[in-house]
């Protein structure tokens, strides 16, 4: 038997340290218990781990199968379906998941770039209306009757 700590279990599982701690809670792993000067830190059982992780992959892709056999999509369903499981080894599903993400983060930069565009250009708009209006109002100021008529000039 080869024992590993928490972090490694997540690791190779693909799976969160607090889902393995529940994991060890619930039983479902074989563990033992190494001593620290804080207490104690869980080992996990790497066999028990990896014949977990199968099982519960089996099950998914059974209860996937199940779900496609028996819900045929309707016209109206095609769009709203959700992707069904697949059943992934841990390399594939991180690098399906880094692909997932770069196109993810791709998408929101492209929205902030295209933002900073927008604003710049809404700025830039804001500046040239208020170029139009100070003409305008010196404009204004420019048509206004003299303060002296031609008749008071001569008083």
């Amino acid at each position: 038997m080869s024992f590993i700590n928490i972090n490694e279990a997540a690791t190779i599982s693909g799976k969160s340290i607090q889902t393995i701690r529940r994991m060890i809670k619930q039983k479902k792993v074989r563990t033992k218990q190494q001593k620290t000067p804080q207490g104690f830190n869980y080992l996990i059982d790497k066999d028990s781990l990896e014949a977990f992780i199968a099982k519960q992959n089996e099950a998914i892709a059974q209860e996937s199968a199940q779900e496609s056999s028996t819900a045929a999509p309707t016209q109206n369903d095609t769009n709203t379906q959700e992707r069904p499981h697949r059943n992934l080894h841990n390399d594939e599903w991180r690098d399906e998941f880094k692909s997932e993400l770069g196109k993810f983060t791709e998408t929101v930069q492209k929205l902030v770039d295209q933002n900073a565009q927008d604003k710049s250009n809404f700025f830039g708009l804001i500046k040239t209306f208020q170029d139009r209006i100070i003409t305008l109002e010196d404009q204004i100021k420019l048509l206004k009757e003299p303060e002296t008529t031609w008749w008071q000039f001569w008083k």
